[in-house]
């Protein structure tokens, strides 16, 4: 048995011999003038954030529809396949860089036929293993083998950025959903109000009291509320059709049995200090798939070179042949060969070059993509700050108008009582309280999603050391 002990060392020196070199570019991540943090803010804090930073909304209710949303999701679904079909194209081609062995076995029996003269019968037994291999002189497995990882690795930072935006999406829509019912709410509350009223008006002049303008214009009123209020009724629909797509549900249940459907007071917005931060690229999966795809670009560029060179391949068989099926197994029985052969373009007419060119340039191509990655994530850093200060700011002002305009429309009611107006100033300030209350419901809302955006665009949390592990 001491030749199988040898065959197994030539397998193993073969393995050795296919570790060539490497005819990719050498990677060096490219140099971006990115933005100075001070013109984002000044005397800021870096920010930290927790990987279920949805939690600090407080809300119990949002943070099951989060995780239901993370279960159900298609879209999540789907990124969490390709992952899967990376990882297998990526085992694929790293078992391109080490010897196929194969297992053969046979058996033959000649029958004896004594009247055609025939020798006694022949019996033939083989038992053999196979051996094939191409020796990566060039690097061509070895790069293969590294685009398929950079490829993995891509692939999952862009699943955990589908992930963010799931997130962020559920929560938005949710507290969205939320602010709609507070609107219908409101804005059937006031149509009671502008209804009562116009009847009132009427029966003041069919009485002859008033005007039918100051008639008309009630009912003038009474109409706009309406048409606001069926507006509103329309975005609640199409906000929960969309929220159930994030949820991946089919039916409609939550919305008579999970989220209230009466007013609710939304959640403060969590106050949140932060500038740019140094580390921006460590927290971002956008920017992480943009660098590893370039990476893969970058050995494409060493497999597409590889062609230029000959393909040499290795073969082995090393086994046992015997007449007799119990004598198989012996060392007297033992046979091998060993061989190989040699692939070489003389001519091609250019293809070899084009594909290194078509190489070079999605290469290039990659590095675009990348600068424009990192400028749009600085760019949504920018904005998300500015937004989140000014949204609170103007939560305030509107909190500022609604009280004043309920203190105007006070003494609007008393100045018509007394006759020192006419109906039309009543009316007005009415449709400016309407407006601003619907209003304020929004900037409550843009404060929410405010620092929604915050969270998202430095990355939630995202963890680029639990990232790098293969599962």
């Amino acid at each position: 048995m001491i030749k199988v002990s040898k065959f197994y060392c030539y397998v193993a020196l073969l393995a050795l011999l296919g570790g060539g070199c490497s005819l990719s570019p050498k990677y060096v991540q490219p140099q971006t003038n990115l933005p100075d943090s001070k013109e984002v803010i000044e005397a800021a804090k870096e920010i930290e954030i927790s990987q279920k930073w949805w939690e600090d909304f407080g809300d119990f209710t949002l943070n099951g529809f989060v995780e239901e949303a993370l279960r159900n999701n298609y879209d999540l679904l789907v990124a969490m396949q390709r992952i899967e079909q990376a990882r297998s194209q990526w085992s694929y081609a790293r078992s391109d860089r080490y010897p196929n062995i194969k297992a053969q076995g046979e058996g033959l029996k000649n029958r004896k036929n004594l009247a055609q003269n025939q020798l006694e019968n022949y019996n033939n037994f083989s038992l053999s293993a196979i051996l094939s291999f191409e020796l990566d002189l060039w690097g061509r497995a070895r790069d293969a083998d590294r685009r398929a990882l950079a490829q993995l690795f891509a692939l999952k930072a862009n699943r955990d950025m589908v992930r963010l935006s799931l997130i962020a999406s559920v929560a938005e829509s949710y507290f969205g959903i939320l602010t709609l019912n507070n609107q219908v709410q409101l804005s059937k509350d006031t149509l009671k109000s502008r209804e009562e009223n116009y009847e009132y008006r009427k029966k003041e002049f069919e009485a002859g009291k008033i005007s039918e303008i100051d008639m008309q214009q009630a009912k003038s009123e009474m109409a706009s509320v309406r048409a606001q209020l069926q507006k509103i009724l329309m975005e609640q629909n199409s906000a929960q059709s969309a929220f159930l797509i994030l949820l991946g549900r089919d039916g409609a249940g939550v919305f008579a049995n999970e989220i209230p459907t009466t007013p609710q007071v939304l959640p403060n917005s969590p106050s949140i200090e932060a500038g740019l931060p140094s580390t921006i690229l460590e927290k971002r999966p956008d920017i992480e798939a943009a660098e590893q795809n370039l990476k893969a670009a970058n050995f494409n560029i060493g497999i597409a070179r590889s062609a230029y060179f000959p393909t040499i391949s290795l073969t082995g068989l090393f086994g046992y042949a015997s007449p007799q099926l119990n004598e198989l197994i012996s060392t007297s029985n033992s046979t091998w060969n060993f061989g190989g052969n040699f692939i070489g373009n003389l001519l091609d007419f250019g293809r070899t070059s084009a594909s290194v060119d078509l190489a070079k340039s999605q290469y290039e191509e990659m590095i675009l993509n990348y600068g424009q990655t990192l400028r749009t994530a600085f760019g949504e850093v920018r904005e998300s700050l500015f937004n989140y200060q000014m949204a609170g700011e103007r939560l305030g002002s509107l909190d500022e108008q609604v009280m004043a305009l309920k203190r105007t429309l006070e003494i609007a009611n008393l100045r018509y009582e007394e006759g020192y107006t006419n109906y039309l100033e009543v009316l007005n300030t009415q449709s400016s309280l309407f407006s601003a209350e619907l209003n304020q419901q929004s900037a409550k809302l843009e404060t929410l999603s405010a620092a929604i955006s915050l969270y998202k665009a430095f990355g939630g949390g995202w963890d680029k050391q639990s990232y790098q592990e293969i599962e």
